[in-house]
């Protein structure tokens, strides 16, 4: 293949971490298994996390060190990818330079970042304050000055267009695929220790939560209540709600709501969860239960998939655009029908179906594929055509 001198930047500071550093390893890790002519070199902060497995001839890194992020963004990262030579800058995380003197290309996952900052966060701290307002002044002018913008879902794409007036020639939906971690299962017994390792000695019912009021918890646990009491297989299950920082519980309403509706002693608290729990917990579980009011994407749907967890999701954003026909849906705003959702999606009924379903549907979402696409996408961004 005949180099054509492609250079691509990233702003990589989130690597390694949940979320948006899980996507940019695995994209970083699908472009390197192209056979494309390209270099990448990545600026890493102070608790970036570089995959041992990400090692090229096309990949350099440098890092940062402790400088302030908005500096990072604004000005060190652009100056550095302008003196290596870039045609393009990818920033992953939403917001990016305003002035970066050379083409970007902006991930914008989602538009959650206009929302007002109590309604995700309960009691911010000041430190919390001010990075939203700098992601609120930042996140729509570095998308306005961006050459080409990815972004995750249909959904989210509506969004971007509608909020910021975005040309739809600028915006490529991209969707993400499911983290290799995720395509093999573990052997049953093993499953069966790491989930009783971690008390759940009973039937349960899964859930990710957060203190951000949008993942639904209070809901689905009154759900929940109301699910034991409808179905007599969920009489004696548990609600385990996973991923949740340290401290974060005792910041939301979760523990009054299980009090309040007698399922104090049924509902457990998960810190977040190494990879190897997280496949226990989904193969083992009744069902996973995402009942979001607001997803750009929702990838645990793709996870809970690849194990062959039955789903129940919010009928709500993106979430039937990814999760397609292989779910159980609800309302996420009527109890009765997210409790009627949890016993569908817990029964063996259309079980068969649904997983033949899920997996047609899993089908759909390749990091093989967003890496061509993102690669087409840089190189149009730089100037450059194939």
């Amino acid at each position: 293949m005949k180099p054509d001198g492609l250079k691509i930047a990233v702003d990589a500071r989130v690597l390694g971490q949940r979320g948006v550093g899980r996507y940019l390893s695995n994209l970083v890790r699908a472009l390197l298994e192209t056979r494309e002519d390209f270099a990448m070199r990545l600026y890493l902060g102070p608790f970036s996390v570089l995959d041992a497995g990400l090692s090229d001839t096309r990949l350099s890194v440098e890092q940062l060190g402790g400088v302030h992020p908005a500096w990072a963004e604004q000005v060190l990262i652009p100056r550095r990818a302008r003196a290596w030579g870039a045609g393009v800058l990818h920033f992953p995380d939403n917001s990016g330079s305003l002035w970066p003197g050379l083409p970007v290309a902006l991930t914008l996952h989602d538009t959650m970042w206009r929302r007002p900052l109590w309604q995700a966060i309960a009691r911010p701290t000041g430190r919390q304050r001010l990075q939203d307002r700098y992601r609120k002044f930042v996140c729509p002018r570095a998308a306005r000055a961006a050459s080409v913008i990815f972004t995750v879902s249909r959904h989210s794409a509506e969004d971007i267009t509608a909020a910021l007036g975005i040309q739809a020639a600028r915006l490529r939906v991209v969707s993400s695929g499911v983290d290799p971690v995720f395509t093999k299962r573990l052997k049953p017994a093993v499953a069966l220790g790491l989930v009783r390792g971690l008390g759940l000695t009973q039937p349960y019912i899964m859930a990710s939560g957060a203190a951000d009021k949008r993942k639904n918890i209070d809901r689905l646990i009154q759900a929940f209540a109301l699910a034991r009491r409808m179905d007599s297989r969920l009489a004696g299950a548990l609600l385990a709600v996973t991923s949740l920082r340290p401290g974060e519980v005792a910041a939301t309403t979760y523990g009054a709501t299980a009090q309040a509706q007698g399922v104090a002693d049924a509902v457990r608290f998960l810190p977040y969860m190494s990879d190897e729990h997280m496949k226990a917990l989904y193969q083992k579980a009744l069902c996973y239960a995402f009942p979001s009011e607001w997803e750009g994407f929702g990838l645990p749907i793709l996870e809970a998939y690849s194990m062959d967890c039955p789903v129940l999701a919010a009928n709500a954003s993106a979430l039937p655009e990814i999760a397609g026909a292989g779910a159980v849906y609800a309302d996420p705003l009527d109890i009765l029908s997210l409790a009627r959702g949890l016993s569908a999606a817990a029964a063996p009924q259309g079980r068969v179906r649904r997983r033949r379903l899920a997996r047609a549907q899993l089908r759909r979402f390749s990091w093989a594929t967003s890496a061509q696409m993102h690669l087409n996408a840089f190189r149009e961004a730089a100037g450059m055509r194939r």
